[in-house]
């Protein structure tokens, strides 16, 4: 069984082309508010530090569980908090939901979820959800960082 594709008609083209268009238009309006696209960048570089600090600590989870190094890490709810137990840390499972979970009802949207959102769509509520909610997810953000950067410091 062959997986042609069907010609479109000339009208569907048409009306594909102007789907992208106005897709194209959307996404320049919202990059155009300098300060969005500063909220939305700032946000995305946030957790992406987060997220790649704690894959540091996946990987080594993940090589003491298998004896293999992973080829793809995925952060999950189902392994964050056992990873970070195994390096020692004590977060609380709340937090750890409002990180990495997978939330996505509007306006509770996981840190990971809201990311995904601004990342893959630059879904017009997640870009809401950010403004509305910027302050309790870089909170978020901050208290796993913190924890990382002072856990075993003696002050």
């Amino acid at each position: 069984m062959s997986n042609s594709i069907k010609p479109l008609s000339s009208d569907a083209q048409l009306s594909l082309r102007n789907r992208a268009k106005a897709e194209l238009e959307r996404l320049e309006a919202v990059f155009s508010d300098e300060t969005v696209r500063e909220k939305i960048d700032k946000f995305k570089d946030r957790f992406s530090i987060c997220e790649i600090v704690y894959k540091v600590i996946l990987e080594d989870h993940q090589f003491n569980k298998t004896g293999e190094h992973p080829q793809r890490m995925q952060i999950s709810m189902k392994q964050a908090p056992y990873a970070l137990s195994y390096a020692g840390y004590d977060y609380e499972r709340d937090l750890l939901s409002h990180l990495f979970g997978a939330e996505e009802r509007v306006g509770r949207r996981s840190v990971k979820k809201i990311r995904d959102l601004l990342s893959h769509s630059l879904n017009q509520s997640a870009v809401n959800e950010l403004i509305n909610r910027e302050q309790e997810l870089n909170g978020y953000m901050d208290r796993f960082l913190d924890k990382v950067r002072y856990y075993d410091s003696v002050d």
